[in-house]
């Protein structure tokens, strides 16, 4: 399969949009089915503001979604949504 047949089956799978949810450090998507956990406190914890960056990070994640989802800035997000997904 390949990249453009994953992006495929991603967006055909997800219900737009999907939100960042901070309590639960998850995103969602508009049905209510989770999308991914956001876990990164490995390294994340010693740096300042570290609860901060791992909701930044999943707001971040959801909004790319979001963008490639509508198609904005479709050559950029293409290549976030590859790193993504390696």
């Amino acid at each position: 399969m390949d990249l453009s047949e994953k992006n495929n089956l991603a967006m055909e799978t997800l219900k737009f949009p999907v939100r960042y949810d901070s309590r639960q450090q998850t995103i969602w998507d508009a049905r209510g089915m989770m999308v991914c956990d956001i876990r990164g406190w490995g390294k994340i914890q010693f740096m300042n503001k570290s609860e901060a960056r791992q909701d930044a990070i999943g707001e971040l994640i959801a909004n790319l979604l979001n963008k490639f989802h509508r198609n904005e800035n479709s050559k950029i997000d293409e290549e976030l949504f590859r790193m993504l997904a390696s």
